[in-house]
């Protein structure tokens, strides 16, 4: 095998090109590259690791990614012959997350629907800001601030403040979160630092657990379910709190999978 072969994922519009062949020694940072210009994420597929995983799917920075996740889960129960009205529980590696995550998957006529279990929630803690007190939550491999607006920050100002406040924290990836509580939309915007990367995301799924475990926290003891709404459209969210700290977080997305590819052997 010779060629570089993928796949383009639609989770809730955050498109996923996962990188299922490459050739052994390939240039992963050229094919990374080359891929971001039609996608919003890289993954690549991997032999498990662990006993009883399906898969390893690693992203781009070594981050965790629920939509990677789910997405991913949806392309493998394709492969492993999933029809419409049937659903399955596909163990899948997720880099950036200890163990194996047991993804619920169901198919329709056109599309999948995915819920993936995320990593457990670290701390969730005040951040001051350009004056403003925001709210930092903590996942395993990646955080995000939530700026509960509105008014927001332009899209410059939103960028500035993300590249401070990252260089401030020990995890991989870090996201700033607009999140309009009265009308329950979210516009994410991800740092990875593995990669450089920094990109306004259509639908984030750490991102939406993270609003979902900080409403939840806010709301005290119970479950709590929450539809965030992105441009790419809404993950659902379902949290609980017994004690202190959101668990049990599993998020819930629709997904699409688009056509295999080929890259150009001049890039690989």
């Amino acid at each position: 095998m010779n060629a570089v072969r993928y796949v383009t994922l639609d989770p809730t519009g955050n498109i996923t090109c996962l990188v299922t062949e490459k050739p052994e020694g390939a240039d992963e940072r050229a094919i990374t590259g080359r891929l971001m210009q039609e996608c919003e994420q890289v993954a690549y597929l991997e032999a498990p690791a662990l006993p009883g995983s399906r898969a390893r799917i690693r992203l781009m920075g070594g981050e965790f990614c629920g939509n990677a996740a789910m997405a991913s889960a949806c392309w493998l129960a394709d492969q492993d012959g999933l029809l419409p009205g049937q659903e399955v529980r596909l163990p899948i590696e997720m880099s950036g997350a200890d163990g194996i995550l047991t993804c619920e998957v169901r198919r329709f006529a056109g599309s999948f629907e995915g819920t993936v279990p995320m990593p457990p929630v670290k701390a969730i803690v005040p951040v001051t800001a350009d004056g403003k007190t925001l709210t930092a939550v903590a996942l395993e491999g990646i955080a995000h601030i939530i700026w509960a607006g509105p008014p927001f920050p332009d899209e410059a100002e939103a960028e500035a403040l993300l590249r401070r406040l990252a260089a401030e924290r020990p995890e991989e990836a870090v996201g700033l979160l607009l999140w309009d509580e009265d009308k329950q939309t979210m516009w994410p915007l991800v740092l990875v630092k593995g990669s450089g990367t920094l990109v306004w995301e259509t639908g984030c799924g750490s991102g939406s657990a993270a609003v979902g475990a900080y409403r939840a926290w806010h709301a005290g003891r119970g479950i709590t379910h929450t539809d965030v709404r992105q441009p790419g459209g809404v993950i659902t969210v379902s949290a609980e709190v017994r004690d202190d700290l959101p668990e049990n977080l599993t998020i819930t997305g629709r997904v699409r999978l688009g056509p295999e590819k080929t890259l150009a052997a001049e890039l690989q």
